[in-house]
């Protein structure tokens, strides 16, 4: 498996923050519990794909001299310093390519503007033959699904967790990417080009920008199970013992990439009810120990926004961006009533928090000092400024939440 950090805009072809001719930050691949990889999501469009004849002249690559998935990257005939030519356009989707199909070490060099070098390195690995060699099916499948894993629409680093059956992603899970966010399947080097991906049984879980549960507008990739449509209800599960990892072939494609995620801790959330819509808030936007929260529409004040941080596999800290302290249960009080302030860090477990998904894209949002009861709005009141506190579990509206990037 490999971690991943993802950035694009939304058509792959312009990255977000390119620094060099990666198009966006270096990937980092690593083995943590099991093997997999990470990396950075950076694609947030695919500028470099028609949708009538795939990757072609039209979008920034030469028809003539660019990608020919029959000749090797370094051929004649493939992409190299003496015959690739790229536009601006197309040079962020070659880039991801480039770093999905050949392994860390490799590189080619394709020109730019005015002969400008640009030189395109390997990371990930999943087609390594494709350097000298051509390309099959089976190659154009897994630098597909490699590639659109890394989509991002809204052009957000993301640290992500893939896993799959290229030798080098391979199965496996981290505790640091807790979430299934979902699977990319297809082949984008067929006229018209195939791009499908199908939601994760936590797509709805740990929501990050620009990636799946996020709204995204705009991505290349649609779900051929429908709108919602789950990968465990229509895809095959990895072998035994690898068989909650991932999956080995979706809608006839037999190279599935599957994307693993967490609370992304650079970004702010916002947390807000089910119930009215409203969101907490620390009261009077005070800094002080001790200053209650409240539900209060949302404004995207400071004082409504928090930076999550994963403390131990499961259990979270929520800082408050305004004032810096922690979400809290006033003195770590077991019993229903108990009410819910921000204080500096402790690091006890009245700070840590635990979700439970609803199903729906809600949360029962839970202390670590009382794992049986929720965040509450006192009396069940849709009215701004009412308190939050903490009580037993019902399963009511006021006691569900959402947790979504807050913009």
């Amino acid at each position: 498996m490999i971690a991943i950090s993802l950035l694009l805009p939304v058509g792959l072809g312009v990255p977000g923050c390119a620094t060099d001719g990666q198009g966006a930050g270096d990937i980092s691949v690593h083995e943590t519990e099991s093997g997999a990889a990470t990396s950075q999501n950076g694609l947030n469009s695919i500028n470099g794909l028609n949708s009538l004849n795939g990757l072609n002249s039209l979008n920034g690559l030469n028809s003539l001299n660019g990608l020919n998935s029959l000749n090797g990257l370094t051929s004649l005939n493939g992409l190299n310093s003496l015959n690739g030519y790229m536009t601006a356009d197309a040079q962020a989707t070659m880039s991801y390519i480039i770093r999905c199909a050949l392994p860390a070490g490799h590189s080619i060099t394709m020109k730019g503007p005015n002969n400008t070098p640009i030189p395109l390195n390997g990371q990930l690995g999943v087609a390594p033959s494709w350097e000298h060699g051509v390309c099959d099916k089976d190659c154009q499948e897994l630098v597909t699904a490699c590639l659109l894993a890394h989509v991002n629409t809204s052009g957000q680093h993301i640290a992500l967790w893939l896993d799959g059956d290229a030798a080098s992603l391979g199965w496996g899970r981290s505790t640091d990417y807790p979430y299934q966010e979902g699977s990319f399947f297809g082949n984008i080097f067929v006229s018209p080009p195939k791009a499908y991906f199908c939601n994760g049984k936590d797509f709805d879980q740990g929501i990050v920008p620009g990636r799946l549960g996020a709204n995204q507008v705009g991505s290349p990739y649609t779900n051929p199970f429908g709108s919602g449509g789950y990968c465990k209800d229509s895809c095959t599960a990895a072998d035994m013992p690898n068989n909650n990892d991932g999956y080995k072939a979706c809608a006839g494609y037999n190279h599935v990439v599957t994307v693993w995620r967490n609370f992304d801790p650079s970004i702010p959330y916002k947390v807000c009810s089910r119930y009215d819509g409203q969101c907490l808030d620390v009261s009077s936007a005070s800094a002080a120990a001790g200053a209650q929260l409240i539900q209060y529409p949302y404004h995207a004040g400071n004082n409504q926004k928090w930076m999550i941080r994963q403390a131990s596999p499961g259990r979270y800290t929520f800082m408050n961006v305004n004032s810096g302290k922690f979400l809290d249960i006033n003195g770590a009080w077991t019993g229903n009533g108990a009410q819910l302030i921000q204080w500096t860090p402790t690091g006890g477990i009245n700070q840590l928090w635990s979700f439970t998904p609803t199903g729906d894209g809600y949360y029962k949002f839970s202390p670590g000092s009382q794992p049986n009861g929720s965040l509450d709005i006192t009396g069940g009141s849709a009215n701004a400024g009412t308190n939050v506190q903490q009580w037993s579990w019902t399963g009511s509206p006021w006691q569900q939440w959402t947790i979504v990037p807050a913009i």
